[in-house]
């Protein structure tokens, strides 16, 4: 056992056989402690191959059997450790025949379970139907919530594809069909998986005391993200020997979209009256001034074991920034411009993090780091202008700037419904004969020649459409309203998530503003930082980016510094938030995200109004009674930076300089 090892940690490691629920803030150092439990274990007598690690990624469990074979020896790499899934997944290979499943099934991955969903759509939905139906992606999805929230079709729709409701008995006709072609085909998708293996360990009572003979010791890492099925695998392991240790941390449970359940660590203890509750408290991460926003945060909710995370680091004493701002412009601007100047003030890229509730906040950010040429990486959903909905808009709007884009025309001719990939060509080829004038093509006799009725009228429409923007050459904002007016209809049609993309669009209206011309438009929006890399500035492949991220993709990192934006109403907390506990995750994301900073925390709220939004700053700040005692408001500089004029005898003296270094 290591020697550094705090008092909490210790007793999670020389506690007795039994049910332990070690209740882990952030930063606390739960995976040494697991490490340190698993090398106990063995040193105490159990075999290595009677105890089970589960963990949310293959990577986590590696990870801790290598640091333990390290600490111990590699009787070590003999844990049995992996996701809940591959150890279903083994589990369900050798007992299968008591669920009337050959051994020998397939396990589908999520494309291929699509497929399948697809071909069951297909069985369903005839080609001349009237009604518009979700897509097989779509599908797949609602079925898959379904099972991992535990609730009824019907009720995902209402809460997440409302307008399908008025097919719900075709929707539940798809999923028959589509269980009905995994059984016929002898496969199993991911949920299978989970749900087979749970069905067996709740009716065969020989094979649950066979497999719970066989591993004495469960081990859970994560323990907060397991949705119900998992902790009831986990729990039912267990069931005989009551040897099971789970670890996590209650406040950071925020995947309940996925199905996780913060109830299975609040309820741990009633499932087994003898647990141990262990609080791990001391955070090795970040600064006490981080730490008591963070305890404030989680003070105000109502469904969590109380915790008040300690530090015992020194040197940080930086008190959080709240920053608030005129507009998310304005909002996005501040932020490339702050961490420009900690770059030239020597501190690493790689150290700075920029975090947000959902992908498309960061969308004005992009484009403004793009400018300043700060490469960046991007975490939690695709980087803003390889989204394919943004690239079909800049299509458009590179025809109109540059009518021989074969690029953009054949992007924005497959999107319209009566051309296919045949046509498409022909129709280019006619532009190009005509030189792109598109008055000798509106005369030109020929141009349409043996081109149907329907691709023929499209084509038109597309035409008078760029035709007639091109006289608003130096208004690009007018242009890209238009331009949205007649994509969205088509956007619609294309994907069942229109509302959240049309939201990303929206953000290329506000970019207008300070680029009011069509190519500088889309030269500044094109930019591409990550093509830019001056190497002569930046020596170490780890500093060259800065990290973007979702807040759930950034749980279990850190950074020196962290910048979480727009913690506004709307956004923390998420505006579909409709209940009590939807509410409460997003408090607790809210608490990741500020966890995940080491040194300085700054929170960004615009806070503005007009036809679309009203923002008020979040109530996690404004509800807290002593926010002025946990965080240093700043008066942000939103101003250009004036570069002060050299004086001309520097300016001689400058040009004589670089006159004498390169003539002489």
């Amino acid at each position: 056992m290591d020697e550094d090892l705090n008092k909490a940690q210790k007793s999670v490691i020389l506690s007795p056989e039994g049910p332990i629920l070690v209740v882990a803030g952030a930063g606390t150092g739960k995976t040494n402690t697991l490490v340190n439990k698993l090398a106990s274990l063995v040193q105490n007598g159990f075999d290595p191959s009677s105890l089970l690690l589960l963990t949310f990624t293959r990577r986590a469990a590696k990870e801790m059997l290598n640091r333990a074979t390290k600490k111990l020896d590699s009787r070590m790499m003999s844990v049995q450790g992996g996701t809940f899934h591959s150890f279903c997944h083994q589990f369900l290979r050798k007992y299968s025949l008591a669920v009337s499943l050959n051994s020998n099934f397939t396990i589908l991955d999520e494309d291929d379970a699509t497929s399948l969903v697809g071909m069951a759509r297909d069985q369903v939905v005839s080609k001349q139907s009237k009604v518009r139906f979700p897509k097989k992606e779509t599908l797949a999805e609602i079925f898959s919530m379904g099972f991992n929230l535990q609730i009824s079709l019907e009720k995902v729709l209402q809460k997440e594809y409302p307008m399908f409701l008025g097919i719900t008995k075709e929707i539940q006709e798809i999923k028959s069909k589509f269980v009905e072609l995994k059984l016929k085909h002898n496969s199993l998708d991911f949920d299978d998986l989970l749900d087979f293996t749970r069905k067996i360990l709740m009716e065969e009572e020989s094979i649950r005391e066979r497999v719970g003979t066989q591993y004495k010791y469960i081990l859970v890492d994560e323990y907060q993200d397991t949705n119900r099925i998992q902790a009831h695998i986990a729990c039912l392991l267990a069931s005989k020997h009551q040897n099971i240790i789970v670890v996590g941390d209650d406040a950071q449970c925020i995947y309940g979209f996925r199905g996780a359940n913060v109830n299975n660590m609040l309820d741990f203890p009633k499932i087994f009256p003898n647990t141990k509750t262990i609080h791990l408290t001391e955070n090795y991460r970040s600064g006490q001034p981080i730490l008591d926003l963070a305890n404030a945060i989680l003070n105000q909710s109502k469904e969590n074991y109380k915790k008040n995370l300690i530090s015992y680091r020194k040197n940080f004493h930086e008190k959080p920034k709240h920053i608030k701002l005129e507009s998310a412009d304005e909002e996005a601007e501040w932020i490339a411009e702050k961490i420009l100047e900690m770059y030239e003030n020597n501190i690493p890229l790689s150290e700075i993090a920029v975090l947000f509730r959902a992908g498309y906040i960061s969308n004005l950010l992009e484009v403004k780091l793009g400018v300043k040429q700060i490469p960046f990486r991007k975490y939690g959903g695709k980087r803003f202008l390889d989204l394919a909905h943004v690239k079909d808009l800049i299509a458009y709007l590179r025809i109109i700037d540059n009518p021989k884009d074969i690029l953009s025309w054949n992007r924005v001719l497959l999107l319209e419904k009566n051309i296919g990939k045949k046509y498409a060509h022909v129709l280019y080829k006619n532009l190009e004969n005509h030189n792109f004038v598109w008055e000798e093509i509106s005369q030109s006799s020929g141009f349409y020649l043996g081109i149907p009725d329907g691709a023929k009228s499209s084509f038109q429409n597309l035409v008078q459409l760029i035709q007639s923007q091109s006289y608003n050459f130096e208004k690009s904002k007018v242009i890209v309203e238009n331009v949205l007016s007649y994509y969205f209809p088509i956007l619609e049609q294309e994907y069942d998530d229109f509302d959240k993309r049309k939201q990303d669009l929206e953000s290329l209206k506000i970019l207008t503003n300070s680029s009011p011309n069509l190519s500088e438009y889309l030269a500044n929006l094109t930019l591409d930082p990550t093509e830019k890399k001056d190497t002569s500035q930046i020596d170490s492949i780890e500093d060259e980016y800065l990290t973007l991220s979702t807040i759930h993709s950034a749980k279990g990192l850190e950074w020196k510094y962290v910048y979480v934006m727009q913690v506004v109403e709307g956004s923390l907390p998420n505006a579909r938030v409709r209940t009590i506990q939807e509410l409460e995750e997003e408090r607790r994301l809210f608490y990741v995200a500020i966890t995940r900073a080491k040194h300085g925390l700054f929170l960004t709220s615009p806070v503005f109004s007009d036809k679309n939004r009203l923002t008020t700053i979040s109530r996690f700040l404004t509800d807290l009674p002593n926010l002025d005692n946990l965080v240093e408001n700043l008066i942000p500089d939103t101003t250009a930076k004036h570069i002060e004029e050299p004086k001309a005898s520097v300016e001689n003296d400058r040009f004589q300089d670089i006159q004498r270094y390169f003539l002489n």
